[in-house]
């Protein structure tokens, strides 16, 4: 209910209740201000807390803290919102399941399994920084299965213009100056986090959320 709803309300009245004129209309409007700060924040709980796609700014972060998927420094609501459908709704624990995590936060990316040892190796694509690689193992934390080894690692660039090598048969395009997959130098423990249940305090702290907050 916004203002004028919640003061058409308080004025549905006999008129013998009601006076015309100030100061009984400043006394309503008062009144009715006070009550639309809870009808509003009443409102948005209704269709935004209880249906996820109408979610935006702080009541997708309310969902997100609720379901234990916190928002990225930044982040957007565009890329927030899937990625709180996405994870909580993965499939987890196998090898299919780690590349399509990387199909959608690390496109190019490809996960083999070490045949003959224990565990797998990620490679990344080249463009990916250290920091969006670190906050990838971050999230893959929920898919991956715990306790299994794995070596992450990235492609090289590749060729690069103007550069060459010398082999005797004249000058050719190279890529002497990148390896085909370089080492992520990330320190990755082999463990998973346990589930755990999670009650956002947003509501009770921010004030665009909850008007009643604001003196």
């Amino acid at each position: 209910m916004d203002f004028f709803a919640v003061l058409s309300q308080l004025n549905d009245l006999p008129t013998t209740f009601t006076r015309n004129g100030a100061p009984y209309t400043q006394l309503m409007d008062s009144i009715t201000g006070a009550l639309s700060l809870f009808t509003l924040t009443e409102d948005a709980t209704f269709t935004q807390v209880l249906n996820f796609t109408n979610a935006v700014n702080g009541w997708l972060d309310v969902w997100g803290l609720l379901l234990g998927v916190p928002r990225n420094q930044n982040e957007s609501d565009v890329s927030y919102s899937p990625r709180i459908f996405g994870t909580v709704s993965a499939w987890v624990g196998t090898v299919p399941a780690i590349q399509f995590w990387l199909n959608l936060y690390a496109p190019g990316g490809v996960i083999t399994e070490n045949v003959g040892t224990v565990g797998y190796t990620l490679t990344f694509p080249p463009l990916m920084t250290t920091v969006q690689i670190e906050n990838f193992l971050i999230t893959l934390n929920r898919i991956r299965p715990a306790g299994v080894p794995f070596i992450a690692q990235q492609n090289g660039i590749g060729l690069y213009l103007g550069t060459d090598e010398f082999t005797g048969d004249g000058r050719v395009v190279g890529n002497y100056l990148t390896r085909l997959e370089s080492p992520v130098g990330l320190i990755i423990p082999a463990s998973t986090p346990n589930a755990r249940p999670t009650i956002p305090t947003l509501y009770m702290t921010d004030p665009t959320l909850n008007p009643s907050l604001v003196q």
